[in-house]
């Protein structure tokens, strides 16, 4: 397990350099940036292929991991248009974390539209995904649903993801206190623990049992970001 910063919060309003000389100075093990909401660190799709080498370059000078980028791309709109322009979207992002040096991007299925059919909604999440790993693959970079919204339940994130049947797919566990009301988190970490590839965490100080999330994930040797 490696623990990364996440910029959606804490971070955002650094310049990447002030974020990778935090990284090294607190001995954190990566960094994740969280694209579109205007933070400061400024890796946005805009960037030109020489500024994209750069930022590639000041993570590598540093020895710093670039973790994860984390996009808002959401693929539950029942508009078809809509969605392959938010599909179109997350492969661009797939080529900005390639040209940066991040193994990933975020991505999320992530509520139900009003009346919506919900097993429509998973299989055009899953048809999605599908198609951006497909880009993504070529890149070496891994596209991954985060079981957030809607898809906190694991069900929904799993059935997409098996029914994108991709390689470069899996999935974000997001430590959501929902869980906690259907007994032990277990129930959520066993099934999706497979296809685990990234981890959100939340208020450490909560009453989210973080200890046992660390045991299982020390057990099965996840060796990815936190």
């Amino acid at each position: 397990m490696k623990l990364s910063l996440l910029t959606y919060l804490l971070g955002k309003d650094m310049t990447l350099d002030e974020l990778l000389d935090v990284v090294r100075k607190t001995g954190i093990d990566g960094l994740e940036l969280r694209a579109e909401q205007g933070h400061k660190h400024g890796v946005e799709l805009e960037l030109t292929a020489e500024q994209r080498a750069e930022v590639k370059k000041r993570f590598e000078d540093a020895y710093v991991p670039f973790a994860c980028l984390a996009t808002g791309c959401r693929f539950e709109d029942l508009d078809a248009t809509k969605r392959q322009a938010e599909i179109d979207r997350a492969k661009q992002y797939c080529d900005l974390a390639a040209d940066c040096g991040a193994p990933r991007i975020r991505v999320f299925g992530n509520a139900f539209p009003a009346g919506a059919d919900k097993q429509q909604v998973v299989e055009n999440v899953g048809a999605a995904l599908r198609e951006i790993g497909e880009h993504a693959a070529p890149r070496g970079v891994d596209v991954c649903l985060e079981m957030h919204g809607d898809f906190y339940w694991w069900k929904y994130t799993l059935d997409a993801v098996e029914l994108a049947d991709h390689p470069r797919v899996g999935i974000v566990h997001n430590c959501d206190p929902r869980e906690m009301k259907f007994g032990t988190i277990s129930e959520f970490y066993t099934p999706v623990r497979k296809h685990l590839r990234h981890i959100h965490m939340h208020d450490l100080e909560s009453d989210y049992p973080y200890k046992a999330l660390f045991g299982m994930l020390k057990r099965d040797g996840y060796g990815g970001f936190m």
